[in-house]
This record gives C-alpha cells, structure tokens and sequence, in this order.
C-alpha cells in the first residue's frame, strides 16, 4: 500500500510538470511566430540567417512555404546552412522539383523520412541529398510492398489528412 503523502507528492509532482509543458510550449510556440515574422517579408529564394534568442536561424523561402533550422547560436553556421540546404535538396528531389506547400503535404510522409535520414536525435547523421533521396525511395517502396495494412502508412496518412487541414484554412 502507498502510503497518501506519497500520492499527494506524486499529484503535486505531476501538476508541476503539465504547468512546465504548458509554458514551454507557450514559450514555443510565440518563438515561432517570432521566427515566422521576421521572415514573413522574405521573398528571396536564398539561404538567409539571423540570430534570435541565443538561437541561430537558418532558413530558404520557397513558393508558398518556409524550410527552417534552428540551432544553438554556438553551432558552426555553415554546418547548419549544409543541413538545410540537404533537406530542402532531397525534398525538391523526392517531390520531382515541385516545391510547393500541397505537393509537401500529399507527401508528408516522405518528407519526414528524409527529416528521419537527415538527423536523429539533434546529430547530423547525412548531408548528400541523393544518398537521402535513396534512402527514402528505399523505405517507400519497402511499405508499398507492406500494403496499405502497415501501421506506420496509416499514422503518416492520418498525420497527413490532419496537416492538411491544418495548413490549407
């Protein structure tokens, strides 16, 4: 049996987090209306970076959308300027040169392979967009021979579906 100071402390414990979840993601999410704003004006189709709150901001404007990556303002610009601009290589290669917002979503999937491909967990793991673009036509055509009872196919496409309506109000 728990003894109750222990269960209140654990109840206690538990709201403290969900308020910590709460400001972080407020603090989050007017970060990136932050971001979105200074580059709202953007029009050029080039690499362009800016420092904000002790962050580094790299980011490529396209048709209708944004690629960005966001990292410590220690790290090495050009390193973070080669993430970027392997990412938005491999998605103009996986989307046939079509880089725009509806293409992007009706292959969200995809494009979170080539995120996958790219960086696991904040390491830099590959920087040529025709090995990521190989790697990612891999996986694709290894669940298209899973069939639409994978899992993982229904996750991306139910991801998908909600994106959609998401972005495209």
């Amino acid at each position: 049996m728990i003894p109750s100071g222990t269960v209140t402390t654990i109840s206690r414990i538990k709201k403290t987090i969900d308020v910590l979840r709460r400001k972080n993601s407020q603090k989050q999410q007017e970060f990136e209306r932050t971001i979105y704003s200074k580059t709202l004006v953007s029009s050029n189709s080039e690499l362009e970076a800016f420092v904000l709150e002790n962050n580094l901001v790299v980011y490529r404007t396209a048709l209708d959308f944004q690629v960005y990556v966001v990292a410590s303002n220690i790290e090495n610009e050009m390193i973070v300027s080669s993430v970027l601009l392997a990412f938005y290589s491999a998605l103009s290669l996986l989307t046939g040169g079509i880089m725009e917002k509806h293409v992007l979503l009706e292959h969200f999937d995809v494009c979170m392979l080539a995120f996958d491909e790219l960086i696991d967990d904040g390491v830099i793991l590959e920087i040529d967009p025709d090995s990521i673009y190989q790697r990612v036509s891999l996986h694709e055509f290894q669940s298209d021979a899973l069939g639409a009872d994978n899992p993982l196919a229904q996750a991306f496409a139910t991801a998908r579906e909600q994106l959609s309506k998401n972005l495209l109000r």
